[in-house]
């Protein structure tokens, strides 16, 4: 009994001593930092003014300033009243994901791939590939899509030529 205790002692020792070792071998391995692109603050690639040519809103909402938001460790948020601006590492899975909505459209000639999605004509969505990057701008729509469409496409132009 005495050299089974001193087993059963020595093993759970070992484990311990071990253990750590084994785990940080077994642990899935995160994307170096260096991997990703440097973080962008999205508020900084277009001001609150140049926002408001491509995608208007009403006088009243002039007095709010932008709202800048990290998001995770690598990316950025940018509320203006009409419209988020989320600029973060390129994930394919993001793309494929979106690309299997309803509602979503193909958009060419913005970014390296790009694909608008209509949610219920409540706000529109346009995922962009941009090198390493992938830029989102959800604007609301009052209405129809098709009255978001012109000025959120020249708005991702412009952000897509800002973030090359």
């Amino acid at each position: 009994m005495k050299h089974m205790i001193k087993a059963t002692l020595i093993a759970v020792g070992m484990g311990s001593v071990w253990s750590p070792s084994l785990l940080a071998q077994t642990r899935p391995t995160q994307r170096p930092a260096a991997a990703n692109p440097p973080m962008v603050a999205a508020c900084s690639l277009m001001s609150k003014e140049e926002v408001k040519r491509h995608l208007p809103w009403r006088p009243q909402l002039d007095q709010f300033d932008a709202e800048e938001e990290q998001l995770g460790s690598y990316g950025s948020a940018c509320e203006y009243p009409s419209v988020r601006v989320q600029v973060m590492p390129f994930v394919q899975a993001t793309i494929d994901s979106a690309r299997k909505k309803s509602g979503i459209e193909t958009v060419g000639g913005v970014g390296d791939e790009a694909y608008l999605y209509n949610n219920a004509n409540r706000y529109a969505e346009l995922y962009v590939k941009v090198g390493a990057r992938l830029l989102t701008l959800q604007a609301n729509v009052s209405g129809s899509i098709d009255e978001v469409r012109p000025g959120l496409v020249a708005m991702a132009k412009v952000l897509v030529a800002t973030l090359r």
